[in-house]
């Protein structure tokens, strides 16, 4: 990657197309321009219909203003991608064409999963998950998608088209439009969402995110002020502010709308549909609030390219997980089972914080511990702990104290079977306060390799609730987990007298 790495990313969507130039950083990257143009280019589309003449002119101009302002800044790539409703278009190809012709650039035209997924990696980008599940829901002209994952992994990602634009042209052509046509709206996005809202709910979900143009208008327009803005980017919305705003929007004409809130033309038209599928994708889900986000598709693009970059440049690295690689790959391991079952260790750390109190340094040893925990097998299954046990404390890693490969090691060894005792000459020549760090990673990494007792993945998330007598893990499962909770739960009793208080694991039910 150059030194000074500059792109264009453009997403030329149903209602809007924009574009953000980047130059890349030590970390991440900055934004140097940004242009936008309300093309609508889906009006008079969709459905089938092909993309009218005049609006292919309107998009072809602005994408051709675009690509000089990028290359006045000397970029090194120029990135397009294309959405919904050239997606649908059947003259899509004459739409490319115009464009590479009258601007130089090659558009790609995406799915909607791959739509999806460039909003995740945005959101991903621009909002604190905390170790959480996220629902991020994005509003385009022409499709909604939404996104259930962590940080570290993507659950469902779906593409339904009940975008602001298609909805107006099916439903809300009157204006302003009647109280029948807006209930036939409502009706079909329900219908539509039924199915994905049922596998949504019964995924789960901590917190929710709002992409798009469409979701941070509406939380203008419902909020009045720009002062309750939670962080650079976020805003809240809250359903009830939502569900006040449409019936206000439905009594206005277009250009009463336009007026009222000085929107453009293209906005006033469309944020009726908007608010009206936002809501009701809130009530289906029961979402109380949501942040609304300014990162948004173009910024994924952006995201997914430096990431490829950044991939095919040399990779220094850690000394310690280079070295705690090494020597599982050594020992020939179980890469997809030692991976989930860190991750879950390192979920149950952070959720239960309060109770351990222990550093970001402990985390570490969890995770390490986690990656080796079954290296044992390698020599033999039975005993297999106290196998790892002897590999990690005298396979010489690099970049550890001796006093934190010995606590690695023991975590690693009481994963299973026995729990750590003072009868045990390994865990006795511990000092009193590295004794106390074992006993609760152990804790900790017993419950996580119970949850993957069966070696599927079927436990996808964890989530803990703290009281003042219980300790509640709610377990999200990708498939059929009882093999995981029961196992994990003989295994939550050390956790439970070690913290005085009772162990509870439940299944994850929709609510």
């Amino acid at each position: 990657m150059p030194r000074k790495y500059r792109m264009a990313a453009i997403d030329i969507g149903t209602n809007s197309i924009h574009m953000i130039i980047v130059e890349s950083q030590r970390l991440g990257y900055r934004v140097i321009d940004k242009e936008k143009e309300m093309v609508q280019l889906g009006r008079g589309s969709l459905q089938g219909k092909p993309l009218t003449t005049e609006a292919i002119e309107r998009a072809v101009a602005a994408l051709s203003t675009m690509c000089e302002i990028a290359r006045r800044w000397q970029v090194n790539d120029i990135v397009a991608v294309a959405t919904s409703a050239v997606r649908e278009a059947p003259n899509r190809q004459a739409f490319i064409k115009a464009a590479d012709k009258a601007a130089g650039i090659r558009i790609r035209v995406i799915s909607g999963e791959e739509e999806a997924d460039l909003i995740n990696r945005a959101v991903r980008a621009a909002v604190d998950y905390q170790g959480g599940t996220a629902l991020a829901v994005d509003i385009g002209g022409g499709s909604v998608e939404l996104i259930v994952g962590t940080r570290e992994e993507v659950f469902l990602t779906n593409s339904e088209p009940l975008g602001s634009l298609r909805l107006s042209q099916m439903f809300l052509a009157d204006d302003p439009p009647a109280a029948r046509s807006i209930e036939a709206c409502r009706l079909h996005i329900r219908k539509s969402l039924r199915k994905t809202a049922a596998r949504i709910r019964t995924l789960g979900f901590d917190f929710s995110v709002g992409t798009s143009g469409t979701i941070l208008t509406i939380a203008e327009l419902a909020s009045g002020s720009q002062d309750d803005s939670v962080s650079a980017g976020l805003r809240w919305l809250n359903r009830s502010a939502v569900g006040d705003l449409v019936p206000l929007l439905a009594s206005l004409t277009v250009r009463e709308r336009a007026e009222q809130f000085g929107l453009d033309a293209g906005r006033a038209e469309s944020i009726l549909a908007g608010a009206i599928v936002l809501e009701e994708i809130m009530n289906a889900l029961k979402i109380r609030r949501l942040r609304a986000c300014s990162a948004a598709l173009r910024e994924g693009i952006v995201e997914r390219a430096l990431e490829e970059k950044i991939a095919r440049a040399p990779q220094t690295g850690s000394v310690r997980r280079k070295s705690v690689m090494a020597l599982a790959e050594r020992s020939d391991f179980d890469r997809t089972h030692a991976l989930h079952v860190a991750k879950l260790a390192l979920r149950l750390f952070d959720q239960t914080a309060p109770l351990h109190g222990l550093r970001p340094v402990e985390r570490e040893l969890l995770e390490y511990a986690a990656l080796l925990h079954e290296i044992g097998v390698h020599v033999s299954f039975q005993g297999h702990h106290k196998h790892s046990y002897y590999l990690i404390r005298h396979a010489g890693l690099a970049g550890f104290t001796e006093d934190q490969t010995a606590i690695l090691a023991n975590v690693a060894r009481y994963h299973r079977k026995s729990v750590p005792s003072r009868e045990h000459p390994n865990f006795a020549e511990l000092s009193a306060s590295h004794r106390k760090v074992v006993e609760r990673l152990a804790a900790i990494l017993r419950i996580a390799s119970g949850l993957d007792r069966g070696r599927r993945q079927s436990v996808r998330d964890i989530a803990a609730q703290i009281t003042e007598d219980q300790i509640l893990l709610e377990v999200r499962p990708r498939s059929d987990a009882a093999l995981e909770i029961r196992a994990a739960t003989r295994r939550a009793k050390y956790m439970g007298r070690l913290f005085d208080r009772r162990m509870r694991i439940d299944l994850h039910r929709e609510a």
